[in-house]
């Protein structure tokens, strides 16, 4: 009896084994392999995708609020300036008086000028007058001697000729002097501010260097004496590194964000890449704990028009991003039709490759919507949550295949794909070594107007050391 019961105990336990055994063969044969790159598919959050529930990535420059135009005011040929009315940063109206000239030395020179011309009128006279006592002395001679008289007289004609020419060209130069003294003060032609005065271009340099503001002796305004910016006309001026650039173009659509408070925003489109006049960037840049690979390339100026430049400030730091339509509110789930499985005929159709709780690849149906021509995007109604993970339809693709969900991506740092925008955000425009155009005697203290601490590390909740691509809905 007792040898029964044990028969029947081990017997059991065996077949428990082998029921369990079953299960864990059918359900869970695959769970341990490796990951085979061909038979395995990387799958992606549909919260990251859509934004819902996390936020998506978009690559952000820095940028600085500048003068849409500047205007050089240069000194005129052989003028001196005497006295300047005017200092670095200070506003300046249209008609405002600027600087006057030395009408000293002009007006010396209109008294030696006036006696030029008396004493051509004199010799002009007389050399008239020679001549008519070479005609009547000609009349008299024999014919051979008449030849040397006619000589004389051809010569006295191309005096006076000579005398006339000096005249007018005295005359001009008269004119021009009286006009100088007449228009001694020079005004500005718009409003702006002052951004420098280059004393070496005032007509008074004595060689040494001497320049208030900016030295901006490269650019087109290099011989002026004084530089205005142009106020209510702004512009955003920002740097694009050489392997991120295919993500602005001229006539990109872009949103400038203010770095004190994010829901001050700004549209405008991209004006011009100056690719001309590269700068090397040789800072270091981290993102997702990786080193920046174009730390050591070369970026170049953007400039962005703007829609309107209501409420920024002249020197104010920004933040521009492509406009991809993140600024619009929008309800419900929008999927990027990409991710729709297509028929033979290249139609979509309401059906996306989605990883199933035994991390699965499935073909699942979905309900859509409304679909953005503008974004091409669909709505979902039903069918996938923020939950899931999908993946853009490739060929090979097919059902029961093993997936591989790219969680690290809910962090905002993607495992397999370390996107970095490349842009050195330590560059700054409060007076540093930036190659950023900045003025002297412009206060750039109003960064600090709300208490903001340049190093913005809290502005939305990242650190600033890789600040560049920033997570935005």
């Amino acid at each position: 009896m007792k040898k029964k019961k044990i028969w029947i105990i081990l017997l059991i336990v065996i077949l428990a084994a082998g029921i369990g055994a079953a299960v864990w063969f059918f359900r869970f044969r695959d769970a341990g392999q490796p990951a085979d790159s061909e038979n395995t598919a990387f799958v992606d959050s549909v919260a990251m995708i859509t934004g819902i529930g996390s936020t998506g990535r978009s690559s952000r420059f820095s940028g600085v609020v500048e003068a849409q135009r500047t205007v050089g005011v240069e000194v005129a040929n052989g003028m001196k300036v005497k006295e300047t009315y005017v200092t670095v940063g200070q506003e300046v109206k249209t008609g405002t008086k600027l600087f006057s000239y030395d009408t000293d030395e002009a007006q010396d020179s209109i008294t030696q000028i006036e006696i030029d011309i008396e004493n051509y009128e004199i010799e002009i006279e007389s050399t008239k007058a020679t001549i008519e006592q070479y005609e009547k002395e000609r009349a008299k001679v024999s014919d051979s001697e008449k030849r040397a008289y006619t000589t004389s007289i051809l010569t006295a004609q191309n005096s006076i000729r000579r005398a006339e020419y000096n005249i007018k060209s005295k005359q001009a130069e008269l004119e021009s002097l009286k006009k100088q003294i007449a228009n001694a003060d020079v005004t500005s032609e718009l409003d702006g501010v002052v951004k420098t005065i280059n004393k070496n271009n005032s007509g008074n340099s004595d060689g040494s260097s001497s320049m208030n503001g900016m030295d901006n002796s490269s650019d087109e305004n290099a011989n002026a004496y004084i530089t205005i910016m142009a106020t209510g006309e702004y512009r955003i001026k920002g740097l694009i590194n050489e392997q991120n650039m295919a993500e602005l173009q001229v006539g990109s659509d872009v949103i400038v964000h203010s770095r004190v408070d994010e829901s001050l925003t700004w549209r405008g489109i991209v004006d011009s890449i100056d690719t001309d006049n590269a700068q090397t960037n040789q800072s270091n840049v981290y993102y997702g704990g990786s080193d920046n690979s174009m730390s050591n390339s070369s970026s170049y100026p953007f400039y962005v028009n703007l829609e309107d430049s209501s409420g920024l400030m002249l020197g104010q730091h920004v933040y521009v991003e492509p406009d991809n339509g993140q600024m619009d509110e929008r309800s419900g789930m929008w999927l990027d039709a990409f991710y729709l499985l297509t028929d033979e005929n290249g139609e979509v159709t309401p059906y996306v490759w989605a990883a199933n709780d035994r991390d699965r690849l499935e073909k699942r149906e979905v309900t859509l919507g409304e679909f953005d021509a503008d974004l091409g995007q669909y709505e979902i109604l039903d069918g996938l949550t923020a939950d899931d993970y999908i993946t853009i339809p490739y060929e090979g693709l097919q059902e029961g295949q093993t997936v591989i969900r790219n969680v690290e991506q809910d962090t905002g740092m993607n495992s397999y794909d370390n996107y970095d925008s490349g842009l050195d955000d330590s560059y700054s425009y409060d007076g540093e070594n930036d190659g950023y155009d900045d003025f002297s005697g412009y206060d750039d203290s109003y960064d600090d107007l709300s208490g903001y601490d340049d190093s913005y590390d809290d502005l939305s909740g990242y650190d600033d050391s890789s600040a560049i691509v920033e997570e935005v809905p």
